[in-house]
């Protein structure tokens, strides 16, 4: 009897296997499986793929220099169009480091002071933006502890709506709000800490600060986002999406229950979340982050709250150094159709970014667990660790 439970289980494992070597093998995907790192990949990318909410993700890969694509799924639910290194996603909050190495040029140029008082750069006056005398200064936006709101406007637009509708509750308010809206709601706000205490995720606070590089420069943030990135770097596929113009490259996003999102194109977030762009460009993005010996670029990492150990706040970066010595620094996105994450390795010349356009409460964490798998055994064959 003994023997024969054995048997049964030996069985339904190697059934268990055989179905999920079939599953992986039925994952369109441009991989070609040459070389231990298209296997890695291929290994990583199916298990995120199980996931039946799952649509299409693309993988971008720079390994001691040298880059690599991969591209999984769809990028539709209902028909077969396989990703390449060109179809452009939503960014989501990767958006906000893009404001946040303006703000490093900004102070490079002498144009502003990352102490400044941010109230220096707003046309009304503010005396609530201040916290016990304390003012929010032009770090604090960038690092996460201006103890300002994390949406405005600051009150329930939810109330008792059922969760499936609230990513169309937020498109219907963010449609119509305006930047004028939130520079008028802005005299309402209220500190409850003091800044420079607490880190917290602010989409308000990145807001601010794209709109403050936009009169620094005296440019409106399309054309700072063309001048210094998309042109100097040659990213062809990389836009501030705007309404009514979704590039023709563009998946389409989705919710966990397969369901089409809206895309983030409002008018008053836009310089804080509305950048979209594709795998190649974000690999010569992430090329640019990796030379740390531009300046703009070093002091845009350098840590400025929190432990580094533990992972600490640079500017809009998180900036993390590991036990065995490996600093990297990353940044999630999440809109409500699309999920991404970047995390690179400067020391190492090595980085992945992930693009994905399905977006539920567990999508980007699990993309984190997928860069790990991949980056862990890059890192460690850098290291000979």
């Amino acid at each position: 009897m003994k023997k024969s439970f054995q048997i049964i289980k030996l069985v339904l494992l190697i059934s268990a296997v055989l179905f999920s070597n079939q599953a992986i093998a039925q994952l369109p995907t441009d991989n070609r499986l040459k070389t231990p790192l298209d296997s890695l990949v291929q290994r990583s990318v199916s298990t995120f793929m199980q996931n039946n909410s799952r649509v299409g993700i693309s993988v971008g890969i720079i390994k001691d220099g040298k880059k690599f694509i991969y591209n999984y799924g769809s990028t539709e639910r209902d028909e077969q169009h396989l990703p390449t290194e060109h179809t452009i996603y939503e960014l989501a909050s990767i958006t906000k480091t893009v404001g946040a190495t303006l703000l490093a040029k900004a102070v490079l140029d002498k144009k502003v002071k990352l102490n400044d008082d941010i109230r220096k750069y707003l046309k009304d006056d503010y005396p609530n933006l201040e916290y016990n005398g304390t003012p929010i200064t032009l770090m604090n936006l960038a690092n996460l502890t201006s103890g300002l709101p994390n949406w405005m406007p600051d009150k329930d637009i939810f109330g008792k709506a059922d969760p499936d509708a609230i990513p169309y509750i937020l498109d219907s308010v963010h449609t119509i709000y305006s930047r004028q809206d939130l520079y008028r709601d802005l005299h309402e706000v209220k500190l409850k800490v003091l800044p420079g205490s607490i880190s917290k995720h602010c989409n308000t606070a990145a807001q601010l600060l794209g709109y403050i590089m936009e009169r620094v420069y005296n440019d409106n943030y399309e054309n700072l986002l063309k001048k210094y990135f998309a042109k100097p770097l040659n990213m062809k596929n990389t836009y501030l999406l705007k309404s009514g113009e979704v590039p023709l490259k563009m998946a389409k996003g989705y919710d966990g229950k397969g369901r089409i999102m809206p895309v983030i194109d409002w008018e008053d977030f836009r310089v804080a979340a509305s950048i979209a762009s594709s795998t190649s460009d974000m690999l010569k993005y992430m090329a640019f982050q990796l030379d740390e010996k531009d300046p703009v670029v070093s002091l845009s990492h350098q840590p400025t709250f929190g432990k580094i150990e533990d992972g600490a706040i640079a500017l809009n970066w998180k900036v993390k150094m590991a036990e065995d010595g490996r600093r990297s620094i990353s940044h999630t996105g999440g809109s409500l159709g699309f999920s991404s994450y970047m995390v690179f390795y400067p020391d190492l010349n090595s980085g992945i970014v992930l693009l994905s356009n399905e977006a539920d409460q567990g999508t980007q964490n699990e993309l984190i667990t997928l860069a790990d798998k991949i980056m862990i055994s890059i890192t460690r064959e850098s290291t000979g660790r």
